[in-house]
């Protein structure tokens, strides 16, 4: 099981020197979590798309798809990027996946997406309605079948390599979905490996030690009845929380099969969430509560 990997009690306290300004942050509490019939836990995420940690800092993310504002709007003049869109320039093929592949303007149209690759068969996609723009577009976080099938996976299964992380996660975090091997490795040399860091939401090739400030706390609690609460703290937000998107993914294995299954969900946070936690019962077994994925803020 790789749930609740501790690592970091050996690990210095930071130097308060070093620290402007702690961040604010939210919570998250999940009731009742039960595996699907047939299935075992496997792993669980939470991600506020909104943030990334960066050298240190905070950095807005408009397009929740792991590529900052500032990074967007440098890359602009080579790949076209925008920073309202995670597709920007190439139908169906995310900005995340042509910056990942280093395919720049020049090259973006020779990409195909055909129209039957365009949805994800391992349902493992937040599919949503910005608000935030003119006319409400449709947004799609995750991997197309046809990106999948362009960087070598499965488009049928969410975990390729069977790592016990979602494909979509693994390149956000800056790993291969392709290999299981690059995960209980260390890529800053730190003994913090990068399975933890992607979990923790901090950059896999800088120091546990110079972001442990933003990194998440995971817990898991059983109750009486056998099911599970997940409690997630000092979850980083930006803006007082207005607009963080929080994302949800829990990974699932089928005990006969061996087979991968990924039940994702989000939240959009609104102004004044920042030091409050969000409170939901489990979204795969309490559907009425929910819609189209997404979590009722209250």
């Amino acid at each position: 099981m790789l749930f609740g990997c501790s690592k970091y009690k050996a690990l210095q306290s930071l130097d308060a020197a070093s620290i402007e300004q702690p961040p604010q942050t939210t919570s998250i509490y999940i009731q009742n979590y039960k595996p699907q019939a047939g299935d075992v836990f496997v792993n669980f995420f939470v991600s506020n798309y909104s943030v990334v940690v960066n050298n240190g800092q905070l950095e807005y993310s408009t397009a929740r798809d792991g590529l900052w504002d500032s990074l967007k709007d440098q890359l602009n003049p080579t790949y076209g990027f925008s920073t309202s869109t995670p597709e920007s320039t190439t139908v169906g093929f995310a900005d995340l996946v042509l910056f990942d592949l280093g395919i720049t303007t020049n090259e973006q149209p020779q990409l195909y997406c055909p129209p039957d690759e365009m949805d994800s068969s391992s349902n493992d996609a937040i599919i949503y309605n910005d608000s935030r723009l003119p006319g409400n577009p449709v947004e799609f976080l995750g991997l197309r079948d046809c990106e999948k099938s362009y960087l070598g996976l499965d488009p049928t299964t969410p975990d390729y390599d069977n790592s016990g992380i979602p494909d979509y996660l693994a390149l956000r975090c800056g790993l291969n979905p392709a290999d299981p091997n690059d995960l209980q490795v260390s890529a800053a040399g730190d003994s913090v490996s990068n399975l933890d860091k992607c979990k923790d939401h901090i950059p896999i090739g800088e120091t546990y030690q110079d972001n442990q400030l933003y990194a998440y706390q995971y817990t898991k609690l059983v109750n009486p009845d056998g099911t599970d609460n997940f409690s997630v703290t000092n979850i980083p937000v930006l803006n007082g929380g207005q607009d963080n998107f929080l994302a949800f993914y829990v990974l699932e294995q089928n005990l006969t099969t061996k087979a991968s299954s990924v039940y994702t969900a989000f939240a959009i946070l609104k102004n004044g969430y920042a030091g409050q936690t969000l409170k939901f019962n489990y979204w795969a077994t309490s559907p009425s509560t929910f819609s189209n994925q997404e979590v009722n803020v209250p």
